[in-house]
């Protein structure tokens, strides 16, 4: 074998072993609490999702809830989708609400039976209450095991929440309730033989178009791995060009 040769399989093999290594990086599943970045007004309540994007098939989740302040406190964890779409039958538990502490211990998911599921969902629905206080506080998962139907623990990835309470929500809900005291106190009396089917389709379609707005916020994927593309292309390049420079060398010894 000449050495063009051996220098061609060479750059073949670390081409192979570069794409081999991103692809195993990129394999884990990932876990986030969705919105991502949510603003609320001081004493509001709200809430927040775990959401799960399975890598390959789960069957069990495991995880605590931290927050960095005192301006949330957490007020019920309720089981989601994720698991209970499978059909099996699911063990959940809420885990247990620490107030002072500001965690939430061993939230915890298995389906009991069957292989597990691939499909991304919602694991469970985090219910919360801002203090009437502002400021911002970061919500985080800790202490995460995600693991298949034998029992073995997957590799995971984690993206937390950052929660802003603002006087400024609350100011604008004031204004709005205002302008909509002035509107109804104008509004003259419409005529008795007047179709109302104008004003009942335009008010349904609002609260469609509200709800489909809504849905789309909860459903924000977690954010992807940005730059992978982009490495693998320049270490490729990267394997090519010493393959090309090594079959130079090689034709000016001769």
């Amino acid at each position: 074998m000449t050495r063009n040769i051996r220098n061609f399989f060479t750059g073949i093999v670390l081409v192979a072993c570069i794409f081999c290594l991103c692809g195993a990086a990129n394999a884990a599943t990932s876990v986030s609490i969705l919105p991502s970045v949510e603003t609320v007004a001081p004493g509001e309540e709200f809430t927040l999702d775990v959401y799960v994007k399975p890598d390959t098939q789960i069957a069990a989740l495991q995880f605590d809830l931290n927050s960095d302040c005192s301006l949330v406190m957490v007020k019920a964890v309720e089981e989601g989708n994720l698991f209970s779409n499978t059909g099996s039958a699911v063990f959940f538990r809420p885990g247990i609400i620490d107030s002072e502490n500001k965690t939430v211990f061993q939230v915890y998911g298995a389906i009991m039976g069957g292989d597990g599921t691939s499909d991304e969902g919602t694991f469970c629905t985090i219910k919360l209450k801002a203090s009437e206080e502002t400021g911002n506080c970061q919500i985080r998962i800790t202490n995460i095991v995600v693991g298949d139907k034998q029992g073995d623990e997957l590799d995971v990835i984690t993206y937390d929440a950052m929660v802003s309470i603002s006087d400024e929500i609350a100011t604008s809900d004031r204004d709005n309730d205002n302008d909509d005291d002035t509107e109804l106190n104008i509004i003259e009396k419409q005529d008795d033989n007047t179709d109302s089917s104008v004003n009942e389709e335009t008010i349904f379609q609002s609260v469609q178009d509200t709800a489909e707005s809504t849905e789309s916020q909860e459903i924000i994927s977690a954010p992807e791995s940005e730059g992978n593309t982009s490495n693998i292309s320049i270490l490729a390049v990267a394997a090519i060009v010493f393959l090309a420079l090594a079959i130079v060398l090689d034709r000016k010894r001769k």
